[in-house]
């Protein structure tokens, strides 16, 4: 039986190299687990291969990755479910290969070669079709030939049902039309901020009884967080730096390790055309003084681009003969010619950058710092293993705290804590993970420090009496009154309000925002603002709450998306493709999963086992 390889995108040839240089595993279980084991099962009449889950797993694992910014576990891919995505992936394709076998669909040898021949990993120095490398990139990977070749062909038969399947799905112009519509109106709306020193009367003093109430009516916000009692050691390279000491010697060789960050030379944008002779740069030189000519045109004339003459940022010295030439000019400009290695040569500064120079004293505490800083972090490696060896042979923190530099401390910890170890995120995962069943073990910190912790118990949300938090109390209390208040007279305000009776004509001060989308936003206001506007009537003016105070805000004028302007068109464009892509996905996945309910599908759980084992290195 062939054996199946996944399919790539539109190039085959980029999938190849990718599939078989790069994750090298299109080759894995072409002698299988224990030697003789070459598929999972099978699909239909079709086999599932090794190769071809393990490479969909591969694939699948590497994008999460990329979304995430940094490797999971086999532990995290397995809770996250990769490995059944990966395997429902490779079932469906083998789905879709017997429906292409029933249908009698097939990819000519003529086209295969074609495939063969243009992927670059065949491809000898000369560029063409190379029969030996041919064979050996095979042979590296465990391949045979006609495998190959069959799964090329499988591949151009499914994309040929495919493109059966997909050809004239599109959504009708007239959605795309109403979206864009939807997504490039624009309105003009005005809005005003009622505060606290626009209320007339004085906020009252609240009574006893005012608080009592308002205590036991908002008990969420004065009931501490359900934490967790926590114990925990740590040291970090900031903990150890103060208390080593730098010798002079080191600090200079430091700073002269470090002279491209301190030491930062004059330097000019600079754009650079040689000419064959002295002649031809004088007279370039000439006709751009004189204007009649631009730097532009000459480089131009030369059949040169701007590219082409850019020598990006040049110190005086990297200049070399020229630098005295270039370096004269006070302000952006054209001058030369001057004499270069390659030729007499017109140059045109675009920006002077001023240099940068730091003196040893200057940045000597910085470099202490820093220094110190690196021999922490070594002598915090050595501290680890003395710090896992005593963990590992049963010590407590408190052991360890007293034998090491590591400080012990604890924490009544919950997701909302702050400050010392708990603005490490290392610190956070680890806690809101810990158990009581746990035992200490060393983790280390973002900023190579190291911590272990220790679960003592479990502390319950609870009630503060108002005696212990009377000032808070008093201060919402206030705050809502205040905001009552206002609320109150902004919906005294805002009925009143139209187009020809504006929000300042109420001795408010209006603010003015024209031609917003629905996506803009306003500095200083709640993010529903702008949303408010465009869901508000014409000349209508709506009421909506702010942290300090209520908006009061109105439509002034719509502005209905101008299908003429080029912008509009193109993301009329933009979006009619996006529609297009994603109701073809679906389309094809519908029928994707349709042929996969019309075959029977078996898959030994016990070689799926053994496979993951094997690729995640658990046996």
């Amino acid at each position: 039986m062939a054996t199946k390889k996944k399919s790539g995108a539109s190039k085959l040839a980029v999938w190849v190299i990718v599939g078989l240089l790069v994750f090298g595993m299109i080759g894995f279980g072409a002698a299988g687990i224990n030697g003789t084991q070459r598929s999972l099962g099978k699909v239909g009449d079709t086999t599932v291969s090794i190769s071809s889950y393990s490479n969909a797993l591969q694939s699948e694992m590497a994008q999460f990755q990329e979304q995430i910014g940094r490797a999971i576990t086999p532990q995290e891919m397995q809770a996250i479910g990769l490995d059944q995505r990966a395997l429902n992936r490779v079932i469906s394709t083998r789905a879709l290969d017997q429906l292409v076998t029933d249908l009698g669909l097939s990819s000519g040898d003529a086209r295969v070669r074609e495939q063969v021949v243009e992927i670059p990993a065949f491809q000898g120095l000369d560029g063409e079709f190379d029969r030996e490398a041919y064979a050996e990139v095979l042979q590296r990977n465990n391949l045979k030939e006609a495998d190959f070749e069959t799964s090329l062909r499988e591949d151009s038969a499914r994309r040929i049902l495919q493109e059966a399947v997909l050809t004239g799905v599109t959504a009708p112009q007239a959605y795309a039309k109403v979206l864009v519509g939807y997504l490039a109106e624009t309105r003009d709306f005005s809005w005003a901020r009622l505060t606290q020193d626009i209320l007339v009367s004085a906020v009252p003093e609240p009574s006893e009884e005012d608080l009592v109430a308002y205590h036991s009516e908002n008990p969420a916000e004065f009931t501490t967080l359900a934490a967790k009692s926590i114990s925990y050691i740590w040291l970090t390279p900031a903990m150890l730096a103060d208390a080593i000491e730098i010798e002079e010697r080191d600090l200079r060789a430091a700073y002269e390790a470090r002279s491209d960050e301190f030491i930062q030379l004059p330097s000019r944008l600079v754009e650079r055309v040689i000419f064959p002779s002295q002649e031809m740069a004088e007279n370039a030189m000439a006709a751009i003084t004189d204007q009649t000519t631009t730097f532009e045109e000459v480089v131009e004339n030369r059949g040169l681009t701007l590219q082409d003459v850019d020598l990006g940022d040049m110190t005086e010295e990297e200049l070399g003969e020229a630098g005295p030439v270039v370096f004269s000019l006070q302000q952006p400009g054209v001058t030369g010619p001057a004499q270069t290695d390659l030729g007499p040569a017109v140059f045109r500064v675009n920006a002077i950058l001023d240099g940068n120079v730091q003196s040893f004293d200057a940045v000597r505490a910085q470099l202490k710092l820093d220094v110190a800083l690196d021999r922490a972090v070594s002598q915090i490696a050595d501290i680890a293993e003395q710090v896992d060896d005593l963990l590992a042979g049963g010590a407590t923190l408190e052991d360890v705290a007293a034998e090491t530099d590591l400080q012990l401390a604890s924490v009544n910890w919950h997701v909302q804590s702050e400050g010392d170890i708990s603005d490490y995120e290392e610190f956070q995962t680890a806690a809101a993970a810990v158990t009581a069943d746990d035992f200490p073990a060393l983790k280390s910190l973002s900023d190579n420090g190291i911590f272990a912790l220790r679960l003592d118990g479990q502390l319950p949300a609870e009630l503060q009496p108002l005696a212990s938090v009377r000032d808070a109390a008093v201060e919402s209390w206030t705050a809502q009154h205040v905001q009552q208040q206002l609320l109150a007279m902004a919906e005294r305000i805002a009925p009143q309000v139209s187009l020809d009776a504006p929000l300042a004509s109420f001795g408010l001060t209006e603010n003015l925002q024209d031609d917003m989308n629905r996506s803009d936003s306003v500095d200083g206001t709640p993010p529903a603002l702008v949303m408010t506007a465009f869901e508000t009537e014409l000349g209508r003016a709506a009421v909506l709450g702010a942290d300090d105070g209520v908006i009061i805000v109105i439509p002034r004028a719509i502005h209905v998306a101008d299908f003429e302007d080029p912008q509009v068109q193109s993301l009329q464009k933009i979006l009619g493709n996006r529609i297009d892509s994603t109701l073809a996905r679906d389309v094809f996945e519908a029928f994707s999963n349709a042929a996969r309910g019309a075959v029977d599908v078996e898959i030994n759980p016990t070689a799926l086992r053994s496979v993951n084992n094997s690729l995640l290195g658990g046996g």
